[in-house]
């Protein structure tokens, strides 16, 4: 029931596939420009505000939209793209497109269509055309969330593969941690587009547990099953808003008590009370110390007669070190 209502949400499709589409990202990661890059007849253009590297991102997309174009996988039609590779090279172009701050007058559509312009012989897929468009800004937070998500997994899989050194088997520990605190961050921080969003942790958290805790015993950190289970979403908002809570009810009883204990130390209508309530500490105080020199004493005169009776006595009490074993 979860894997149809993720996967009929079109944005969030290409996770389930995560590995595959990741490995193909990889595969771009080195491309570098080349002297007739397929943008370079508008590489001055607005589209490019946020790319460092503009010829090199054209070819990185060039090679990525090939390398789906014709993979055979999920027994795809050589030569196409389905819908998951769509949904991936949108997400993939909003991400980098439109920067940190998500600008959203750069049009991933308007940018496609000024490459394909250029290059019709390369981009001949019919298909991804219509499925491009700008990710709501909410929406895309989320799922750069979520790809991250996805990314963790993979660093603590690669812990859990066997023969690997020890060091890098040991890191597992500090990986299944970090994906806890941003998953659990991910829900919380979470304020528009929620429902989806959820559908896609639920199904993170499922997947999580189930493809790595079977390879759990090939690493020295990570043989517990416990680590690769994370807490459904309604229990993080559940624990979330009980803090919010008591840090609230904190806050507004402390906060009075601080404002009275302000106004007793400086309103002069006050000043009869606040010296009756000075001259009530100040003579606890006394008592408190009276009680610490009448103790000391008492102390002092049973260490004495403790040495009074050793000194006097007739047998003599032999102690011993005892060590640990």
């Amino acid at each position: 029931m979860l894997y149809c209502i993720l996967y009929n949400l079109i944005e969030y499709s290409f996770f389930k596939d995560f590995d595959y589409y990741e490995d193909n990202e990889r595969n771009v990661v080195g491309v570098v420009a080349v002297k007739e890059s397929c943008c370079k007849s508008f590489v001055s253009e607005s589209f490019f505000t946020h790319i460092e590297f503009p010829l090199s991102f054209c070819e990185q997309f060039k090679k990525l939209y090939n390398l789906l174009f014709i993979s055979l996988v999920n027994n795809k039609k050589e030569g196409s793209l389905d819908d998951n590779d769509c949904s991936f090279l949108n997400y993939w172009l909003n991400d980098k497109l439109r920067g940190n701050n998500i600008d959203n007058s750069i049009s991933v559509i308007d940018f496609y269509k000024k490459l394909k312009g250029s290059n019709e012989t390369t981009f001949k897929d019919e298909k991804l055309e219509k499925k491009l468009y700008n990710i709501e800004k909410h929406d895309l937070e989320n799922m750069r969330k979520l790809y991250d998500l996805y990314n963790t997994k993979s660093k603590v899989s690669s812990t859990l593969t066997i023969g690997i050194s020890t060091e890098e088997s040991t890191s597992c520990l500090m990986h299944t941690n970090e994906c806890y605190r941003k998953y659990r961050d991910a829900i919380i921080n979470c304020h528009n587009g929620c429902y989806d969003f959820y559908n896609a942790l639920t199904y993170f958290k499922n997947k999580y547990k189930n493809d790595l805790r079977l390879n759990s015993e090939n690493t020295s950190s990570c043989r517990y099953e416990e680590l690769f289970i994370l807490p459904d979403y309604n229990a993080v908002l559940k624990e979330h808003e009980s803090i919010q809570i008591i840090r609230k009810t904190t806050f507004s009883v402390l906060f009075p008590m601080f404002g009275v204990l302000l106004m007793l130390l400086f309103s002069d209508k006050l000043t009869p009370f606040r010296q009756y309530l000075f001259s009530k500490i100040k003579m606890i105080k006394n008592n408190l110390v009276t009680v610490g020199k009448s103790e000391n004493e008492l102390l002092l005169y049973s260490h004495d007669y403790d040495n009074i009776i050793l000194d006097e006595a007739d047998y003599n009490i032999s102690y011993y070190t005892v060590r640990n074993s």
